[in-house]
């Protein structure tokens, strides 16, 4: 006789990929809201985003309970930098305060990628080329921006240092390519990083008409990537 946890099951994992789909809906709108300038249908669209990804990250059991509260503060914390950023136009404060959040989002997932380096390459070093190569990037993107940022030249040092840290970190966590959980989570850390590059670049240096579809679109994926590439990765800790 099916057990009460059997017949529950399906209908869990349906209800699960129910966020999934709402998520991908409301990608879809904040794009289109992009696209035809309707700034505030995206006081709704842009924040739900990241409570959707989380709500449908806490659908999965797993028993990593450190590793699972990384990857919740880190969308909590994009969440609201996402909604900090909405109202960057009245006030610079909303767009430091937008940019701190996310460097706080970004800080949760290095200590996350740093966490599982610890349990799939224990003491071994970061590849050097990739270091030269990050602080190569953060060298160009600081002497590209620094004029525009103006005073805030230090903290547009700071972020790219620190998003740069979790590429580094996302590279060098995992085993490739026997785990696929590793490729989604370096492409997502990739993606990410362009992103933010790109919001940098258009906010300080040189502003373009297809930014803001081309920053959201990024950000999505890169953070569908990098929740998907950790699930997988905790949902591989269950059962070792």
């Amino acid at each position: 006789m099916p057990t009460a946890l059997n017949i529950d099951q399906p209908v869990k994992s349906r209800f699960n990929r129910l966020w999934l789909l709402l998520f991908l809906l409301d990608a879809i709108a904040d794009l289109t809201a992009i696209q035809l300038g309707c700034e505030q249908m995206r006081y709704v669209t842009k924040p739900l985003l990241m409570l959707l990804l989380l709500l449908w990250f806490n659908g999965y059991p797993l028993e990593d309970k450190k590793g699972r509260r990384l990857i919740q503060l880190a969308l909590l914390f994009s969440c609201g930098g996402d909604t900090l950023l909405l109202f960057a136009s009245k006030s610079e404060l909303y767009f430091i305060g937008g940019l701190i959040s996310f460097l706080i989002a970004h800080i949760f997932y290095i200590l996350f990628f740093l966490k599982v380096k610890k349990q799939n390459k224990p003491g071994r070093p970061w590849n050097p080329v990739l270091v030269f190569l990050v602080m190569v990037y953060i060298g160009l993107f600081f002497y590209l921006l620094r004029e525009g940022a103006g005073p805030l030249e230090i903290p547009v040092l700071l972020y790219a240092a620190v998003i740069g840290t979790m590429l580094l970190a996302a590279v060098n966590a995992f085993h490739f390519p026997r785990q696929l959980s590793g490729a989604l989570c370096v492409t997502g850390a990739l993606l990410f990083v362009i992103s933010d590059s790109v919001l940098g670049f258009d906010k300080f240096y040189h502003s373009f008409s297809a930014a803001g579809m081309f920053i959201m679109s990024t950000y999505c994926l890169a953070q569908l990537l990098l929740v998907t590439g950790s699930r997988k990765y905790l949902q591989s800790r269950n059962n070792p």
